[in-house]
């Protein structure tokens, strides 16, 4: 597992670029919006409030949106396109912590069981996923780039690890499924390359570093994460990838370790699981 090195020249390429992003008001995502806007990119942030102080220099532009309403997300690519008239790089970030114990639940005033809520996972993961069916559907509208456009979805190292958290640890898997699944039909069929950030420990507003008193944890500035999420932006050479920012070190993981754990060997078939899927989709559409 290669650590990777981001310097400043690894970050360029986004002057100019449009980039949609959603929870881009806080902590990694206002993080990003800086860094991009530092390097003339055009931000557009979607989110519930704006920033408590809003950039005093570059393009930008705050849309109030609700990630969970499919009507907020598509007038917020609609308002990119009318002020920008395309969009280069869609950034799904907004998320939220736990909000439920399955372990736990409440009950009614007649100590009846109360259906567990769903918020965290209509925020985390289906608002993701219908942030990336959006981007998908109005990047193939636009004219063809030069380089290919880009999608990078905030996922967790809880997309892969055990975590106390069910619900939140959850959304975050989906995240990580969500990347599988666009990978094999995107690029290079589609000029569209589908990558995902994977922060660890991040000291923001939902994680105070007070939060942390007594915990023997590697923090990291938020600043630091939105240097992984450009670098997914910038670098054409990256798809199908999860770039892990822990520490103020970044690694590949997805591609260098995850899917290893998938070789033929160990699995026992000589085709890929979506070679498999794609024969069998195939002989399917020919009954």
């Amino acid at each position: 597992m290669a650590e990777i090195n981001i310097s400043d020249s690894d970050l360029q390429g986004v002057e100019n670029k449009v980039v949609l992003m959603t929870g881009g008001s806080s902590g990694i995502g206002l993080a990003t919006a800086t860094l991009l806007l530092s390097l003339g990119a055009k931000v557009v942030n979607g989110d519930l409030n704006p920033p408590a102080e809003e950039p005093k220099s570059g393009s930008y532009k705050f849309v109030k949106t609700n990630v969970t309403s499919w009507s907020d997300l598509k007038s917020l690519f609609k308002e990119t396109l009318n002020l920008h008239g395309q969009v280069d790089h869609v950034f799904a970030n907004a998320g939220m912590r736990p909000t439920v114990d399955y372990v736990h639940l409440q009950v009614d005033s007649n100590n009846e069981p109360l259906e567990p809520g769903f918020l965290t996972l209509d925020v985390n993961l289906r608002g993701v996923i219908n942030t990336a069916s959006l981007a998908l559907h109005y990047m193939q509208q636009q004219k063809p780039s030069i380089t290919p456009y880009s999608i990078t979805l905030t996922a967790s190292p809880s997309s892969f690890h055990r975590f106390r958290a069910a619900d939140y640890g959850i959304s975050k898997h989906g995240v990580l499924g969500l990347l599988r699944g666009l990978a094999p039909v995107t690029y290079p069929d589609l000029p569209i390359r589908v990558n995902a950030l994977c922060p660890s420990w991040t000291i923001t507003a939902l994680t105070k570093e007070s939060n942390y008193k007594g915990v023997n944890a590697t923090l990291q500035p938020a600043e630091a994460v939105a240097k992984a999420a450009v670098l997914l932006m910038t670098d054409e050479k990256r798809h199908g990838q999860m770039v892990l920012s822990v520490g103020n070190k970044y690694r590949e993981v997805e591609e260098a370790v995850l899917l290893k754990a998938m070789s033929p060997e160990i699995r026992g078939q000589q085709l890929t699981e979506d070679e498999i899927c794609a024969g069998v989709v195939a002989n399917m559409m020919q009954q």
